[in-house]
């Protein structure tokens, strides 16, 4: 915990730093202490994403980001200083028992930081896609090697900048530290609600309701929690600025979308509501027009010219706009493999390409356990929020909103309809309704506290997980232990030897064969599971090479004869 923490203060001084200057490039004023935290962490990824193209985010870039927050520092003191108070201001003005809540959810989320990751995707690509950035940046054609380091999250990379590669390989507390800041944001709305006129300000405080869920994605850095969190505040100002929003106001909105969406590419629908919105407000925007254009270019051409670089592809793993001819663009029919496997996640890997469009839906919304659930209760609230859209004064806003869960839920089904790409439409939906119903206060604060309360079970109990999922790998969650005051865990929970394995003038590391297809752990690069090799070169006649007899030079996937 406490090396977490430690972690966390470098993490809180350069966000802070970062946000400064990119409010100063962008003229916004008057921006909340928890905003500016946000967009820190998006000028920093930005500025990590630039690098990452030319050099390895290890000791060298660390080095030149100490460099720069000095400066930052001292050029920026009266700024620092004044946002600084602010924040110290915000949790001064929390009622007694809020400042208890935030404190032990604070508490929580750093003992949970500390225990071993949960997650299944930490196993198969978010270690290994940090580790290469660390080592090398951006690698040509690394999807060759490993169909899933082609997503290459922009939120991989902004860990990549802060876990410190160089001392150890527990540093990946991104996640915690973004939940400790939102929980006083959210706190912050629960305390200043009042009399029902801020409904929506207490709606975004509700979101800690589902706090048992989301604290499950504090030890990975997993581009989720982000999605789940930030989305809520996107959606808030979009019903706050619908009618009447200030230039200041649009320029934070617009830079959260282009953030979610750099982040993850399945919250492109997002955009909607930037154009929506300045279509709206177009006369008071429109003075600054080329200076949102210069961000949204900034950001697109980033995460494109990442994508060309990793799988060869402007839109991985789309591969209709196939514009580019590199010599490690990924076959197209691996890449069918790969999204075939992504869609049977969504149906708990039960083959459902013979059945009717009515079977495939009877089959998704019975599937066991938590997958069932969600499916249901997001179905149910599409049914039933029509009706309470008309009894919201905000009707307009709330449509478009639920119109974009649906759009989403039509894009996600054909694609992957796992619960987790669409939670976020149904935290914010069941929160609608609930508050809709609820509108007291005193009520919304124990639920919240009770939530709170009860996400600490886990943490410090072993709990079994049988009745929520299928998964033998994610059975059980790893509790904190008394060490971790200290030391946290390292970042894998895989228990395996690596081997050098060598096949058809490949050479990799492997995990054991007790593990499973797509794991790779905290392997030595390059890594790769052996069965997925062998598979891939039984059924496609694929293997993976190096592009040159250098690893930083990137791989390309070869046709081999049988």
């Amino acid at each position: 915990m406490l090396l977490i923490f430690l972690s966390w203060i470098y993490i809180f001084i350069t966000t802070k730093n970062f946000g400064i200057l990119f409010t100063k490039v962008l003229g916004i004023r008057d921006c909340h202490p928890i905003t500016l935290q946000i967009l820190g962490l998006l000028s920093y990824t930005i500025v990590t994403s630039f690098f990452a193209f030319f050099f390895r985010i290890n000791v060298e870039y660390y080095v030149f980001i100490l460099v720069l927050n000095v400066i930052l520092i001292y050029s920026n003191r009266n700024d620092f200083k004044t946002h600084s108070n602010a924040l110290i201001l915000l949790f001064k003005k929390l009622k007694k028992h809020y400042k208890f809540l935030y404190l032990f959810l604070f508490l929580i989320v750093l003992a949970q930081s500390s225990t071993k990751p949960y997650l299944i995707d930490n196993e198969t690509y978010y270690i290994q896609t940090i580790k290469w950035i660390n080592e090398f940046g951006y690698v040509k054609g690394l999807a060759n090697l490993h169909m899933f380091l082609g997503q290459n999250s922009s939120w991989h990379v902004l860990q990549a900048g802060f876990n410190f590669p160089f001392l150890s390989n527990f540093y990946n507390d991104l996640n915690g530290f973004l939940f400790t800041i939102f929980g006083l944001w959210a706190i912050e709305k629960l305390n200043n609600y009042n009399n029902r006129e801020n409904i929506q300000s207490f709606n975004l405080g509700l979101v800690l309701l589902f706090s048992l869920f989301l604290l499950q994605f504090v030890n990975a850095p997993s581009p989720d929690l982000i999605i789940f969190l930030i989305t809520p505040y996107i959606f808030y100002l979009f019903i706050s600025n619908y009618k009447n929003t200030t230039i200041n106001d649009f320029k934070i909105f617009l830079s959260l979308v282009l953030f979610l969406c750099f982040v993850k590419v399945t919250m492109i629908v997002l955009s909607v509501l930037v154009v929506i919105l300045l279509i709206n407000n177009f006369k008071t925007l429109k003075g600054k027009l080329l200076q949102y254009l210069f961000l949204s270019i900034i950001i697109l051409g980033l995460f494109i010219v990442k994508n060309a670089i990793v799988s060869g592809y402007i839109f991985y793993p789309i591969v209709g706009i196939d514009v580019l001819s590199f010599d490690w663009k990924v076959p197209k029919e691996l890449l069918e493999f790969y999204k075939l496997g992504t869609y049977l996640e969504g149906m708990s890997n039960i083959d459902v390409s013979q059945l009717g469009f009515l079977e495939k839906i009877k089959i998704w919304l019975t599937l066991p356990k938590l997958d069932g659930l969600f499916n249901k209760v997001f179905v149910l609230l599409l049914i039933i929020f029509p009706w309470f859209i008309y009894k919201n004064k905000n009707k307009s806003s709330l449509l478009i909103i639920y119109l974009l869960a649906i759009i989403q839920l039509v894009i996600l089904w054909f694609t992957s309809p796992q619960y987790r790409f669409f939670f976020v439409f149904v935290s914010f939906l069941a929160i609608q309704v609930f508050s809709s119903i609820i509108k007291n206060k005193k009520i919304g604060f124990y639920l919240v506290m009770l939530s709170i309360i009860l996400s600490a079970i886990p943490v410090l109990i072993t709990v079994n997980l049988n009745a929520f999922t299928n998964n033998n790998f994610a059975m059980e969650l790893n509790t904190f232990k008394i060490k971790n005051i200290i030391v946290p865990e390292e970042n894998t929970k895989i228990k395996t030897e690596f081997a050098k394995f060598y096949i058809d003038g490949f050479e990799f590391y492997s995990p054991s064969e007790d593990v499973f297809f797509w794991a790779t752990g905290n392997g030595e690069l390059p890594c790769v599971n052996k069965k997925q090799i062998d598979y891939i070169k039984y059924y496609y006649n694929y293997i993976p090479q190096l592009r040159t007899n250098d690893l930083k030079n990137g791989f390309k996937s070869v046709l081999i004869e049988k």
